[in-house]
Protein backbone atom coordinates (compact mmCIF):
# COMPACT_ATOMS: atom_id res chain seq x y z
CA UNK A 1 0.00 0.00 0.00
CA UNK A 2 2.66 2.69 1.25
CA UNK A 3 4.41 1.70 -2.68
CA UNK A 4 1.13 2.20 -3.77
CA UNK A 5 0.87 5.61 -2.58
CA UNK A 6 4.93 6.53 -3.22
CA UNK A 7 3.96 5.66 -6.93
CA UNK A 8 0.71 7.48 -6.91
CA UNK A 9 2.72 10.55 -5.40
CA UNK A 10 5.87 10.42 -7.78
CA UNK A 11 3.43 10.34 -11.01
CA UNK A 12 1.77 13.19 -9.26
CA UNK A 13 4.77 14.98 -8.66
CA UNK A 14 6.04 14.79 -12.54
CA UNK A 15 2.66 15.51 -14.18
CA UNK A 16 2.95 18.62 -11.91
CA UNK A 17 6.42 19.76 -13.51
CA UNK A 18 5.20 19.18 -16.83
CA UNK A 19 1.02 21.02 -16.46
CA UNK A 20 0.38 24.02 -17.83
CA UNK A 21 -0.61 26.26 -15.07
CA UNK A 22 -3.69 26.54 -13.59
CA UNK A 23 -5.63 29.73 -14.92
CA UNK A 24 -5.17 32.60 -12.75
CA UNK A 25 -8.82 32.76 -13.00
CA UNK A 26 -9.82 29.40 -11.63
CA UNK A 27 -11.13 29.41 -8.62
CA UNK A 28 -8.70 28.81 -5.35
CA UNK A 29 -8.54 24.56 -4.74
CA UNK A 30 -10.45 23.51 -1.90
CA UNK A 31 -7.54 22.10 -0.04
CA UNK A 32 -5.03 24.93 -0.82
CA UNK A 33 -5.17 26.74 3.13
CA UNK A 34 -3.48 23.18 4.12
CA UNK A 35 -1.47 22.61 0.67
CA UNK A 36 0.04 26.29 1.35
CA UNK A 37 1.00 26.03 4.71
CA UNK A 38 2.54 22.42 4.24
CA UNK A 39 4.59 24.00 1.92
CA UNK A 40 5.68 27.24 3.87
CA UNK A 41 6.76 24.49 6.26
CA UNK A 42 8.54 22.66 4.20
CA UNK A 43 10.67 25.84 2.48
CA UNK A 44 11.80 26.23 5.82
CA UNK A 45 13.86 23.14 5.35
CA UNK A 46 16.01 25.17 3.29
CA UNK A 47 17.19 27.07 6.26
CA UNK A 48 16.78 24.23 8.59
CA UNK A 49 19.95 22.23 6.43
CA UNK A 50 22.20 25.03 5.59
CA UNK A 51 22.17 25.62 9.50
CA UNK A 52 22.64 21.96 10.06
CA UNK A 53 25.29 21.98 7.28
CA UNK A 54 27.13 24.89 8.37
CA UNK A 55 27.07 23.66 12.65
CA UNK A 56 27.66 19.87 11.11
CA UNK A 57 24.87 19.13 13.03
CA UNK A 58 22.82 15.35 12.56
CA UNK A 59 19.30 16.08 9.95
CA UNK A 60 17.83 13.54 12.03
CA UNK A 61 16.82 15.02 15.54
CA UNK A 62 14.69 12.26 17.20
CA UNK A 63 14.37 14.68 20.54
CA UNK A 64 12.86 17.34 18.28
CA UNK A 65 10.71 15.41 16.75
CA UNK A 66 9.24 14.23 19.63
CA UNK A 67 8.66 17.59 20.45
CA UNK A 68 6.53 18.39 17.45
CA UNK A 69 4.76 15.42 17.73
CA UNK A 70 3.54 15.58 20.95
CA UNK A 71 3.05 19.33 20.69
CA UNK A 72 0.39 18.36 17.37
CA UNK A 73 -1.12 15.50 19.36
CA UNK A 74 -2.36 18.09 22.24
CA UNK A 75 -3.30 20.71 19.12
CA UNK A 76 -5.33 17.75 17.52
CA UNK A 77 -7.14 17.06 20.87
CA UNK A 78 -7.60 20.59 21.30
CA UNK A 79 -9.41 20.74 17.77
CA UNK A 80 -11.55 17.06 18.09
CA UNK A 81 -9.33 15.57 15.59
CA UNK A 82 -7.72 12.30 16.26
CA UNK A 83 -4.11 12.72 17.30
CA UNK A 84 -3.31 9.35 15.77
CA UNK A 85 -4.19 11.04 12.31
CA UNK A 86 -2.59 14.05 13.39
CA UNK A 87 0.82 12.35 14.36
CA UNK A 88 0.63 10.62 10.97
CA UNK A 89 0.32 13.32 8.93
CA UNK A 90 2.89 15.19 10.74
CA UNK A 91 5.57 12.16 10.44
CA UNK A 92 5.02 12.67 6.85
CA UNK A 93 6.07 16.77 7.42
CA UNK A 94 9.01 15.85 9.02
CA UNK A 95 9.99 12.95 6.50
CA UNK A 96 9.44 15.12 3.74
CA UNK A 97 11.83 18.24 5.54
CA UNK A 98 13.93 15.80 5.74
CA UNK A 99 13.94 14.38 2.45
CA UNK A 100 14.70 18.08 1.38
CA UNK A 101 17.69 18.34 3.55
CA UNK A 102 19.06 15.14 2.48
CA UNK A 103 18.55 16.40 -0.87
CA UNK A 104 20.65 20.23 -0.39
CA UNK A 105 23.21 17.66 1.71
CA UNK A 106 23.73 16.05 -1.41
CA UNK A 107 23.73 18.68 -3.83
CA UNK A 108 25.70 21.19 -1.72
CA UNK A 109 28.51 17.89 -1.73
CA UNK A 110 29.02 18.32 -5.77
CA UNK A 111 32.00 19.98 -6.93
CA UNK A 112 31.18 23.50 -7.51
CA UNK A 113 28.06 24.00 -5.10
CA UNK A 114 28.27 25.25 -1.46
CA UNK A 115 25.87 25.72 0.71
CA UNK A 116 24.21 29.34 1.10
CA UNK A 117 25.16 31.22 4.69
CA UNK A 118 23.45 29.94 7.47
CA UNK A 119 22.95 31.12 10.88
CA UNK A 120 23.86 28.72 13.62
CA UNK A 121 20.51 29.83 15.49
CA UNK A 122 17.60 27.97 14.74
CA UNK A 123 14.98 29.68 17.39
CA UNK A 124 13.32 31.73 14.76
CA UNK A 125 13.14 29.32 11.97
CA UNK A 126 11.82 26.76 14.63
CA UNK A 127 9.53 29.58 15.92
CA UNK A 128 8.22 29.52 12.37
CA UNK A 129 7.71 25.96 12.06
CA UNK A 130 5.60 25.78 15.17
CA UNK A 131 3.64 28.49 14.01
CA UNK A 132 2.67 26.21 10.46
CA UNK A 133 2.41 23.51 12.37
CA UNK A 134 -0.57 25.15 14.30
CA UNK A 135 -1.93 26.03 10.88
CA UNK A 136 -1.33 22.75 9.94
CA UNK A 137 -3.94 21.20 12.20
CA UNK A 138 -6.27 23.89 12.42
CA UNK A 139 -6.25 23.81 8.13
CA UNK A 140 -6.77 19.65 8.70
CA UNK A 141 -9.90 20.45 11.29
CA UNK A 142 -11.26 22.73 8.21
CA UNK A 143 -10.82 20.31 6.06
CA UNK A 144 -12.38 17.73 8.00
CA UNK A 145 -15.21 17.14 5.91
CA UNK A 146 -12.81 16.41 2.72
CA UNK A 147 -10.42 14.19 4.35
CA UNK A 148 -12.73 10.75 4.31
CA UNK A 149 -13.87 11.57 1.25
CA UNK A 150 -13.19 10.07 -2.01
CA UNK A 151 -13.05 13.43 -2.76
CA UNK A 152 -9.71 13.97 -1.25
CA UNK A 153 -7.09 12.68 -3.43
CA UNK A 154 -8.08 14.66 -6.53
CA UNK A 155 -8.64 17.96 -4.30
CA UNK A 156 -5.38 17.26 -2.51
CA UNK A 157 -3.52 16.75 -5.96
CA UNK A 158 -5.64 19.96 -7.30
CA UNK A 159 -4.53 21.99 -4.36
CA UNK A 160 -0.64 20.46 -4.53
CA UNK A 161 0.20 21.12 -7.65
CA UNK A 162 -1.07 24.72 -7.40
CA UNK A 163 0.73 25.59 -4.09
CA UNK A 164 3.76 23.75 -6.00
CA UNK A 165 3.66 26.08 -9.08
CA UNK A 166 2.85 29.50 -7.17
CA UNK A 167 5.79 28.89 -4.61
CA UNK A 168 8.12 27.95 -7.27
CA UNK A 169 9.37 24.59 -6.39
CA UNK A 170 11.73 22.81 -7.98
CA UNK A 171 11.40 18.96 -8.78
CA UNK A 172 13.15 18.33 -4.79
CA UNK A 173 10.52 20.47 -3.39
CA UNK A 174 7.86 19.10 -5.28
CA UNK A 175 8.90 15.52 -4.57
CA UNK A 176 8.87 16.03 -0.85
CA UNK A 177 5.44 18.45 -1.04
CA UNK A 178 3.54 15.45 -2.40
CA UNK A 179 5.30 13.02 0.37
CA UNK A 180 4.43 15.39 2.65
CA UNK A 181 0.89 14.85 2.29
CA UNK A 182 0.40 11.07 1.74
CA UNK A 183 -1.36 10.62 5.00
CA UNK A 184 -3.74 13.68 4.71
CA UNK A 185 -6.38 11.84 2.85
CA UNK A 186 -8.11 8.93 5.13
CA UNK A 187 -10.49 7.49 2.41
CA UNK A 188 -10.06 4.17 1.48
CA UNK A 189 -10.90 2.65 -1.61
CA UNK A 190 -11.13 -0.74 -0.35
CA UNK A 191 -8.48 -2.63 -2.61
CA UNK A 192 -4.66 -2.89 -1.36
Amino acid sequence: MRMRVFLTGLIAAATMLVAPPLSAAAPAPAMAGLTDAIAGRLALADAVAASKWASGAAIDDPAREQVVLDTVSQLALDRNLDPGYVRGVFRDQIEASKTVQRGLFARWRLPGQTAPPATPDLGPVRAAINELNVAIVDELAASRDIVTTLRCPPELTVSTAQTAADAGFDPLHVAALVQAGASVCTVSTGSS
